[in-house]
């Protein structure tokens, strides 16, 4: 085996080790797709500002719920999905482990639309440039996985950057950072669970979804306040499927990617929206706060060549006659 490709006994059929994976080309593009997807959110939680943000988090549970049910229905999976949650009933840890997933990727989106709701975009993109250094973290640590000198020549070059973002200004991002922190430990959590990303979701938006609909049944008008467009019910109607996404690419992408490369990939969510806060969102970010964006770039475009590097020399299997 080469220096710093991942390997496992895993495949496609969702029997996986989670601290090995194979890297498809599949597992990579999903987890681009989530970033870009991630990326965009701004502008739609923006356009929610009237809404308390704690109510437009109940609103993605109960609506991201609704799809997925939805889904397995239409797709004849739910039978399938039933017997995989009995199955995990059975192994507490796994089941509770799941149960934690949920509760740490609901952090992270309730913070995450509160920093949009009070224009702290820039600061929600500060703390994700931090997040791909924790994954890094978690990678090397507790999956074990390995790169090459050049992949660690990059993540040298990232922890630069976020230590000059830090020094710069002067503090840790604290909210945002519980944001991070909680979605890197959602994401690590999801290498372990045996549910394929369809299961996975449905369970997650499933087992809060009656907590979610309750706390909004008990408030005027389902906790929008009174006289509010109709797209704005419009929008909370759709954040299902806008949550369903990106979340099911992130399920695919953590057990077919090596973790190393969901930490880098994740470097496109906070540029994205570093972009929006500033060029859309009308947020000040300083000038000299670029010098360590700058640096972070420079990481990540030294992991991609070397990503690329490894593809290209890998070597192609033959063909069957």
């Amino acid at each position: 085996m080469s220096q710093g490709r991942v390997t496992a006994d895993a495949a496609d059929d969702g029997t996986h080790s989670p601290q090995h994976v194979i890297q498809t080309p599949k597992g990579v593009a999903a987890t681009l797709a989530q970033a870009f997807v991630y990326g965009m959110f701004p502008l739609y939680w923006a356009a929610l500002a009237t809404v308390p943000s704690m109510n437009v988090m109940l609103y993605r549970i109960v609506t991201a719920a609704a799809v997925m049910i939805l889904f397995m229905l239409l797709t004849r999976r739910w039978r399938g999905f039933v017997a995989a949650v009995q199955a995990m009933w059975h192994e507490p840890r796994i089941f509770w482990a799941e149960v934690a997933a949920a509760v740490l990727v609901t952090i992270d989106w309730v913070v995450y639309i509160r920093l949009v709701a009070v224009g702290r975009t820039s600061e929600a993109s500060a703390a994700n440039f931090l997040m791909p250094l924790i994954n890094m973290a978690l990678a090397l640590i507790i999956l074990r996985e390995r790169t090459t000198r050049l992949g660690l020549v990059s993540m040298a070059i990232a922890l630069a950057g976020g230590a000059l973002y830090v020094l710069d200004t002067g503090a840790f991002p604290g909210l945002a950072l519980l944001m991070t922190v909680s979605y890197s430990g959602y994401c690590l959590i999801k290498r372990f669970i045996p549910l394929d990303p369809f299961q996975s979701l449905t369970f997650e938006t499933g087992v809060l979804a009656p907590f979610a609909f309750a706390a909004l049944a008990v408030q005027p008008r389902f906790g929008v306040p009174a006289g509010e467009p109709w797209w704005v019910w419009a929008l909370l109607g759709g954040c299902g499927l806008l949550t369903a996404v990106p979340l099911v690419l992130t399920s695919y992408g953590v057990r077919h990617a090596a973790f190393l490369t969901l930490s880098f990939t994740q470097y496109i969510t906070p540029t994205i929206q570093l972009v929006l806060g500033i060029m859309v969102l009308g947020e000040h970010v300083p000038a000299h706060r670029f010098i360590s964006f700058s640096v972070i770039w420079l990481a990540l475009a030294v992991y991609t060549f070397d990503l690329a590097r490894r593809h290209l020399e890998r070597p192609k299997r033959p063909k069957r006659p």
